[in-house]
């Protein structure tokens, strides 16, 4: 993960991912004891290997938790790793 907001976040991976392909992620942050869900995102952009990913639904509670992490976050950024799952087929947008 590259960027992180409480609207969505920038990755990079070696998986080829589409515009327009839904994902369900874990967020896994080393300060935090369990892993922040999104249910629902959505591939919004994707070029040299980086994509775009918008948050549309959380699971219950964790929108508050990713706030919470963006806004505490130190100016360098804590290492975060994610566990990306395709789990709706890809629609065009």
């Amino acid at each position: 993960m590259l960027d992180l907001s409480p609207t969505g976040c920038r990755m990079r991976s070696d998986i080829a991912l589409d515009e327009g392909t839904y994902l369900t992620l874990e967020i896994a942050v080393a300060q935090e004891r369990a892993p922040l869900g999104v249910e629902v995102s959505i591939v919004r952009w994707c070029k040299d290997g980086q994509f775009g990913v918008e948050f549309l639904r959380y699971r219950q509670g964790d929108r508050e938790r990713v706030t919470h992490f963006v806004e505490t976050m130190p100016s360098y950024h804590a290492p975060v790793s994610t566990h990306a799952e395709s789990t709706l087929s890809t629609a065009s947008v």
